[in-house]
C-alpha cells in the first residue's frame, strides 16, 4: 500500500505525540521508593524471609567491622531480635555509637525519605543518632508521600499522635560536599532492611 501513497502524494501519517493532557504515567509506589531513596545515597537490602532479613544484618555489620554490642537500639524488641546494645535513653547524644538500629512510621515514595516519630527515635534530635541509621521496615509501610504518610499516622495514633515527627535525610556524595543550611535534619548514612514476608 505504500508505493501507491508514493504515487499520489499520500504523505505518511505523523505518529502521535504524547499529548500534554494525558497524566504521566508514574512508577508504583514501591518503585518509586527505591528510585529516589538509592539515589540519593540509602542502601537498600531486600528481604524474603526471616533469614535473610539476619543475613543481611550481619553482612552490613561485617562490611563495616562493627560488633553488635556498637550497635544500640531503643526498642528493648528489635534489639533482643538483632542481638544489638539496647538502652533505655529518652534524649541525649548516641554519638559515641557505630549505628542505631531502629524502626519506622513510614517510607516516602516520592522522595525516597523515611518517616521517624518519637516511637522510634524517642525526643532524640536526628543529629544526636550515630551517623549510620539501620532502618527496619516492612513493605505495607511505603506511602505515596508525606501527605498521605502524615494521614496515616494520624489515623494509626487516633488519640496520641506522636511528637518528634521527622525524615532522615540521607547522605550521599552531592549532600556531603553541599550542605543545605535549611535543613531541619542532620544527613545520616541510612541502611534500610526491607521485609516482604
Amino acid at each position: 500500500m505504500r508505493i501507491w501513497n508514493k504515487f499520489f502524494g499520500k504523505k505518511p501519517a505523523k505518529k502521535s505525540e504524547k499529548s500534554p493532557y494525558f497524566p504521566s504515567i508514574e512508577d508504583p509506589v514501591d518503585l518509586s521508593f527505591v528510585k529516589n531513596f538509592t539515589a540519593n545515597g540509602g542502601l537498600f537490602l531486600y528481604n524474603e524471609s526471616l533469614a535473610l532479613v539476619q543475613s543481611n544484618f550481619m553482612q552490613i555489620c561485617i562490611e563495616n567491622n562493627w560488633k553488635k554490642n556498637e550497635i544500640v537500639s531503643l526498642d528493648k524488641a528489635i534489639s533482643q531480635h538483632f542481638g544489638t546494645h539496647y538502652i533505655d535513653q529518652k534524649s541525649g547524644k548516641l554519638s559515641h555509637f557505630k549505628a542505631v538500629l531502629i524502626h519506622c512510621e513510614y517510607l516516602i515514595g516520592n522522595t525516597g525519605k523515611i518517616l521517624l516519630s518519637k516511637n522510634q527515635i524517642n525526643h532524640f534530635k536526628v543529629k544526636d543518632l550515630p551517623q549510620t541509621i539501620i532502618v527496619s521496615a516492612k513493605i505495607n509501610q511505603l506511602t505515596r508521600d508525606v501527605s498521605q504518610g502524615m494521614t496515616l499516622l494520624k489515623n494509626k495514633y487516633l488519640k496520641d499522635i506522636p511528637t518528634n515527627i521527622t525524615t532522615l535525610n540521607i547522605e550521599s556524595a552531592r549532600s556531603s560536599d553541599i550542605k543545605d543550611q535549611s535543613s531541619q535534619t542532620s544527613t545520616k548514612n541510612i541502611y534500610l532492611l526491607l521485609e516482604d514476608f
